[in-house]
């Protein structure tokens, strides 16, 4: 984990000659209702910042039982990624769209889920707060000036403040929003 977290600081840090460059970009999500501001903050790299309400999967060390089937919980969310988009140039030099960070990139995640409502919960957790961290890869598309298409993936450790916690091999973000500038 502390090699994964290396390779992307020294990727962050890394300098690429470009016209193209990332954007500051205002959205609201619809697939986890949210407001995210991805802020640019060098010529490839963004800090994205979510706030929402929505749905979120048990992580299975975080449950105080085991239900089989679909778990869900309903819960207020922050989620915080510093991005680096990789091929922005790329994009580019072929003619593809770069604005509105439009591209593939790599980041450090950090989720932060707070209390759920039990009422409309599948499961009950020993601490109503959890965190997950981890690198993840994903790319961003914006078709038309409005339409937001977001995928990321990546492993992540989870954990609550009860001390509680464990690896997860693969955590998945879909996301469709509109641009809102």
């Amino acid at each position: 984990m502390k090699r994964i977290l290396l390779i992307i600081a020294l990727v962050f840090c890394s300098a690429h000659l470009s016209d193209a460059q990332t954007q500051n970009v205002l959205r609201v999500n619809f697939l986890n209702p949210a407001v995210s501001y991805e802020m640019a903050t060098g010529k490839n790299t963004t800090l994205d910042t979510c706030l929402g309400f929505g749905y979120n999967y048990s992580y299975p060390d975080l449950t105080s039982a085991s239900i089989s089937g679909v778990q869900y919980l309903f819960a207020m969310f922050v989620d915080v990624q510093g991005r680096y988009y990789y091929n922005l140039s790329k994009r580019e030099g072929n003619g593809k769209r770069t604005d509105r960070n439009n591209g593939n990139f790599i980041a450090a995640r950090m989720l932060y889920t707070g209390p759920g409502i039990s009422q409309i919960s599948s499961f009950d957790r020993f601490d109503n707060n959890s965190f997950a961290v981890g690198p993840t890869w994903g790319l961003q598309r914006t078709y038309g000036n409005r339409f937001n298409l977001l995928f990321s993936a990546g492993p992540i450790y989870y954990f609550d403040t009860k001390g509680n916690g464990n690896i997860f091999p693969l955590n998945l973000e879909l996301n469709l929003g509109i641009n809102l500038n």
